[in-house]
């Protein structure tokens, strides 16, 4: 027997998702109803919502590179009005890149009884690439609908999802 899937939603937060925010994606705006249906259809299912987001120290090291953004306790930092979580649905506060480095989301899947996950948000080439690897390596399987993804531009979003299929496998559809 299949064990049961879960539902991450990376990043969709207003520091992401808002026209005035410091890291528009402005493909997040695209896929959010596609976002909304999945949510809807999970909940309707009783599979499991995982919110991973983004909760950086005003001082994080990845602002070097990148305009501060979804600092730890900001308005920036909430998820999206459109795709607000519930109160069954479980929240991941990542401080990296990275979904499972020093976060308990690895805990969480494995007490749901989670042997797949099917990854939707943003953004394609980073966050939902690099938190599908790390779940594929840890042996679940991964799921990722291609109109619930928002990448940076198209030809790096349909890079992400490429190397997402040929190198871990990962089931995009």
């Amino acid at each position: 027997m299949a064990k049961p899937e879960a539902l991450l939603i990376i990043d969709m937060l207003n520091d992401f998702c808002r026209e005035d925010a410091p890291l528009f994606v402005p493909m997040t705006r695209a896929v959010i109803p596609n976002i909304r249906r999945e949510i809807g259809r999970a909940r309707r299912e009783g599979t499991p919502v995982v919110y991973v987001c983004d909760a950086h120290d005003k001082d994080d090291i990845e602002f070097k590179s990148w305009p501060p953004h979804a600092v730890e306790g900001s308005p920036g930092a909430e998820v999206i009005d459109e795709l607000k979580p519930s109160a069954r649905d479980i929240i991941i506060h990542k401080k990296t890149l990275l979904g499972f480095h020093n976060t308990d989301l690895e805990e969480k899947l494995r007490g749901l009884g989670a042997g797949s996950v099917k990854i939707t948000g943003c953004v394609t080439n980073i966050c939902v690439m690099l938190i599908a690897v790390e779940a594929a390596v840890r042996g679940f399987k991964v799921r990722v609908p291609r109109d619930c993804a928002a990448g940076l531009d198209m030809e790096m979003h349909g890079f992400a999802l490429r190397e997402l299929e040929q190198v871990i496998k990962a089931e995009v559809y």
